[in-house]
């Protein structure tokens, strides 16, 4: 009797690589979801503050801050994009924000705690979607913990 002829196991890379991607692409969305969530819950802190002003400016200030952050935690993220952020986002998360209306008599009702916060969370929002130019599944959740990180010392600091 003779043995059987055994060939060497020839791999279908292919499907693993197949596999590969289709896991990086989960993890992506996954990190994804995980900034679009910190953004969201960001952005939820700044309409209450919003909602606390009595100056309807500075209210309309801090709405238009919590719809930037929103929206560059989220739809901004662009993975393969160019990582650049729109110019009204980007002047709508600037540090200005603390400053209210140019047209108003005093300066939105914060606590200082909250003002510093606002500024973080406004920065932090601003720079996401320039994750995609580098390791953005390292760098996101990393933006998006300080971002929440941020949002809860902006409550605790409220007076």
């Amino acid at each position: 009797m003779t043995d059987p002829i055994t060939f060497p196991r020839v791999e279908d890379t292919g499907d693993s690589e197949d596999q590969e991607q289709r896991e990086r692409q989960h993890a992506v969305n996954e990190v994804l979801a995980e900034a679009g969530e910190a953004g969201r819950r960001a952005a939820g802190w700044v309409r209450e503050l919003a909602g606390r002003q009595p100056e309807d400016g500075h209210r309309r200030v801090l709405e238009r801050a919590a719809d930037a952050i929103e929206q560059a935690a989220g739809r901004e993220v662009v993975p393969g994009g160019e990582g650049q952020l729109a110019e009204e986002l980007a002047y709508d998360l600037s540090a200005s924000i603390v400053t209210g209306t140019p047209y108003a008599q005093a300066f939105p009702e914060l606590a200082m705690g909250e003002r510093i916060a606002l500024v973080a969370v406004c920065a932090l929002a601003a720079s996401m979607p320039a994750s995609v130019l580098g390791e953005l599944e390292r760098e996101l959740p990393a933006l998006a913990a300080t971002t929440a990180a941020a949002v809860t010392a902006g409550r605790a600091a409220r007076p």
